[in-house]
């Protein structure tokens, strides 16, 4: 993907207006268009009873998970996060449109999407026992960007905010069908060159599917627990993308053999 002069201006005004803000995802869209609201940390009193699929967590929109705190159980849905007390339904194979608020295009970095067999409802699972499986990751793409933003090229993160804030995830099309977690993140790293200076910002929802008929169907499996997806010095999440960046390597166990590659618009 390449930026043209003509999203310049667009580009500095969201860089202006999002240097003191980060993002969190409004709402999830089914392949049949139902769309399913994310959890919003300034959601009134009175609503809080409201039930939803995405996972609450003590703040989305202002801060992150720092490297330090990547073998707590935060690193897994967020800052003291509790189940969804709804499951969306979708079946293998099919897509969801993940939707964010915003991203400021300062914070560049990986897209990153897993999933976690809850071994039955998601509702009241416990998180520090799900095992992580990787189906998507975008990281570092090419050396073009925006000079004004002179941070090692195009990033997942920008093709994210080229699709107005919005990532499509495809369920891979063999897995058993079940109850599941998914587990959406953006890593920014505009000061990952410091020790604990990346950012997570892990956000979860659950997920119903069911079969998409294929007699392939594989079970997921190869896991890995939340508290050791990354290690603060792994290599990219310890990491200097100022100036020539020539090749990345992106944080956390290898995308899962079953899953189907989905290209993003404009990756």
């Amino acid at each position: 993907m390449r930026l043209s002069t003509s999203t310049l201006p667009a580009v500095l005004t969201t860089l202006i207006s999002t240097t003191s803000a980060h993002g969190r995802i409004t709402n999830i869209t089914t392949s049949s268009g139902t769309v399913y609201p994310g959890w919003d940390p300034a959601t009134p009193q009175s609503l809080l009873a409201t039930p939803l699929a995405a996972w609450r967590a003590s703040n989305l929109g202002n801060i992150f998970v720092k490297p330090s705190q990547f073998n707590t159980s935060d690193i897994i849905c967020h800052y003291n996060a509790t189940p969804g007390a709804l499951h969306i339904p979708t079946t293998a194979g099919s897509t969801l449109k993940v939707q964010w608020n915003e991203w400021p295009v300062s914070h560049k970095g990986p897209v990153l999407t897993y999933l976690a067999d809850c071994a039955g409802s998601c509702v009241d699972v416990d998180k520090e026992k799900l095992e992580w499986v990787k189906i998507d990751e975008v990281g570092w793409l090419n050396s073009s960007g925006v000079d004004v933003v002179p941070l090692g090229g195009t990033w997942g993160s920008d093709v994210l905010i080229a699709n107005k804030a919005s990532w499509m995830v495809k369920i891979p099309e063999s897995l058993n069908e079940g109850n599941y977690v998914l587990r959406h993140e953006i890593i920014a790293l505009h000061v990952a060159e410091q020790v604990n200076g990346a950012q997570a910002y892990p956000q979860c929802v659950n997920l119903k599917v069911a079969s998409s008929g294929s007699r392939d169907v594989k079970k997921l499996e190869g896991g890995v627990v939340g508290e050791n997806l990354y290690g603060i010095r792994d290599k990219g999440v310890l990491v200097d993308i100022h100036g020539n960046v020539t090749s990345y390597e992106i944080p956390g166990p290898m995308v899962w053999e079953f899953a189907t590659r989905f290209e993003q618009p404009n990756e």
